[in-house]
């Protein structure tokens, strides 16, 4: 979704720094049980398990099995996680809040599960880290112990990043599924975190509707903090079950932002220009589209939606006002059928980027999808001139073009193993950013050193590269802790007065900015 807000102030003198997609979740209710010597549950459970009397028949030792681990979860969470809880509750309200704390915002008016919610909201606590290379969040937990939440596995994702504001899916929910969870929206100008209520099961079913690429996606609409979500669904094809050109278009506005304010998820029916290809004839899957700039299918297009910003009047006429329209990536950058990495994630070799309302970037790694040796494959930088109106342009920035092979044979990974043929190294996942005018792409490079005793290529290394586009060199090269941030990096520009909070800024960079109850809970009925 092209992004309609005006380029904030300091956006041509921004700092984009690379962060992690991928959400840690910290037990802030476990310091306390391992203060007061608490024996840890698996422990627990292991012992009350190997003390069950012997048993002949299986049938009977399941039984018996399962009424013991029953009753010690009964017993562990009555004996030692509430009491445990209750400690970390008192804490938390006789203590002031840590320096750089998030502001919990307000539940919708209109959310009728708002109770639910703000307990949800009490037990989370966001915290932005940056780390040498790669910036990330770590949220900490301590609901109720009976809280339905903790009877999933957790998982919270980055799905969208746009001036500062970060939305991401919470708990086990994802749209068209009755798990327990939400939205998170993080701002970091504001430092606060809000909750946005899911979307009702009945709207949206793994029958009725195609998933479209990441999920959710946010947009600024203006410098005084309003933003809208904005959640994609093409129909379900009844005969092909693939994604047809009809779509459903789900809105939540900020509160105040306008007349559709008011706590709720506005529901519109679409039709999407997506032209239709021979290869569609013969897929098994719907295309995959990514709303990390626009909606974007790395592949062939950008989906571009103008006039969102306009729906927030509430007028009768808004079904007009809203546009879409398809632009083809440059043809030479269109991906056809029988490449060697068709079923392969277009992330792994190109990457693009919503400058404003009028720019977007594309970096495209040439030769990568052909199989070509990673040193042959060339950075490419196209420039995609007014999206928004029917006169766009495509334009190739051939001075930017770079040979990957000529700008990583000076690291020192590279010159030590220039002649050995144990070690291999892949470079790809390239991610734009921008610093003070400067185009930069992120490269990763995996070190694989080859194993002959199992006749395979190992994970030997990580590393990521930054490379200043304009000039043609390498500004960094650092070694990554994570092998698990491969292909789920971003970049965004985050608030210095948050990041002040959390880590050391340099004074002299003045510009700098970020990417990057106690009864049981039930969680809210989302059929109707």
């Amino acid at each position: 979704m092209a992004d309609p807000a005006v380029p904030g102030p300091m956006a041509d003198r921004r700092h984009m720094v690379l962060f992690d997609r991928y959400v840690r979740f910290v037990d802030d209710i476990q310091e306390v049980l391992e203060e007061t010597g608490a024996v840890p549950f698996d422990v627990s459970l292991k012992a009350v398990l190997d003390a069950l009397p012997e048993c002949s028949d299986e049938e009977e030792w399941d039984e018996q099995q399962q009424a013991a681990i029953n009753a010690e979860i009964i017993r562990y969470r009555a004996e030692v996680q509430e009491p445990a809880f209750a400690i970390f509750r008192d804490r938390k309200a006789s203590r002031p809040a840590a320096p750089g704390t998030m502001r919990k915002g307000p539940m919708a008016s209109r959310c009728n599960a708002g109770s639910y919610y703000r307990v949800v909201l009490d037990g989370i606590d966001p915290r932005l880290t940056g780390g040498a290379v790669v910036n990330s969040l770590t949220i900490g937990v301590s609901w109720p112990p009976r809280h339905d939440l903790w009877s999933y596995p957790l998982s919270a994702f980055i799905s969208s990043s746009r001036d500062g504001l970060l939305v991401l899916y919470f708990g086990s929910y994802r749209p068209g599924m009755p798990s327990p969870g939400c939205y998170l929206l993080l701002d970091t100008r504001m430092n606060s975190v809000a909750i946005i209520p899911p979307l009702r099961t009945t709207c949206i079913t793994t029958m009725s509707h195609c998933g479209i690429g990441t999920g959710v996606a946010i947009l600024r609409l203006n410098d005084f903090f309003d933003y809208v979500l904005v959640e994609l669904f093409p129909h379900q094809d009844s005969r092909t079950h693939l994604a047809s050109n009809k779509a459903t278009l789900f809105l939540w506005w900020s509160p105040g932002s306008g007349p559709l304010g008011d706590g709720q998820w506005i529901q519109k029916e679409v039709l999407l220009p997506i032209p239709a290809s021979e290869e569609d004839k013969h897929a098994t899957r719907p295309p995959t589209y990514s709303f990390r700039a626009d909606m974007v299918d790395l592949r062939t297009g950008i989906l571009v939606c103008d006039h969102i910003d306009k729906l927030s009047t509430g007028t009768d006429n808004d079904d007009d006002r809203l546009v879409f329209s398809f632009i083809p990536l440059p043809e030479e950058c269109v991906m056809k059928p029988g490449l060697v990495s068709r079923k392969r994630p277009a992330e792994e070799h190109r990457t693009m980027i919503c400058m404003d309302p009028e720019t977007i970037l594309f970096v495209s790694m040439d030769g990568y999808i052909q199989g070509l040796p990673i040193g042959d494959t060339v950075l490419t930088t196209w420039t995609l001139k007014f999206p928004l109106t029917k006169h766009w342009t495509w334009e190739k920035f051939v001075a930017r073009s770079l040979c990957v092979g000529d700008l990583l044979n000076d690291l020192p990974i590279f010159k030590e193993s220039k002649d050995d043929r144990k070690t291999l190294h892949i470079a790809n996942c390239p991610v734009i950013s921008i610093h003070r005018q400067n185009l930069l792409t992120n490269i990763t490079v995996t070190e694989f050193e080859r194993n002959h005793e199992h006749l395979e290529w190992e994970v030997k290394g990580l590393y990521e590269v930054c490379i200043n586009m304009d000039y043609g060199t390498v500004l960094e090269y650092s070694s990554l802790e994570s092998h698990n941030v491969v292909g789920k990096l971003a970049a965004e520009s985050f608030n210095i007065e948050v990041a002040e909070r959390g880590r050391n800024v340099d004074e002299d960079d003045e510009y700098w900015e970020w990417v990057f109850l106690d009864e049981y809970q039930q969680g809210p009925d989302l059929s109707c």
